[in-house]
């Protein structure tokens, strides 16, 4: 589960395995093996990664399915015609289960 949450929160902010092996002070294999569940970071080194891309550790230890401050960076990266259709499409799903609870 780490390493693949890992894998696509590096991606998510563009970083290269190298790079976040440059910015942890590791090496690149120690990167490969959390991304392909071969071992863990430390302690430490966690807490760096998830004050680095600012995401919970219990999402990156899959403790919790979603990570608010993910959600907003992803929404960020969205044309501003996208976030205006994202929040129109949240409000309708919002409004259509509103009613089907109804029934």
């Amino acid at each position: 589960m780490l390493g693949e949450r890992l894998q696509e929160i590096r991606k998510d902010h563009g970083d290269t395995q190298q790079a976040l092996a440059d910015k942890l002070h590791v090496s690149l294999h120690a990167v490969r093996c959390w991304e392909q569940n071969k071992s863990d970071p430390s302690h430490d080194t966690l807490v760096s990664i998830c004050r680095l891309y600012h995401v919970s550790s219990d999402y990156l230890l899959g403790l919790i399915d979603d990570d608010p401050s993910l959600i907003l960076h992803r929404r960020r990266r969205l044309s501003i015609e996208n976030q205006t259709l994202l929040r129109r499409f949240e409000s309708f799903l919002l409004h259509d289960q509103e009613g089907n609870t109804g029934r």
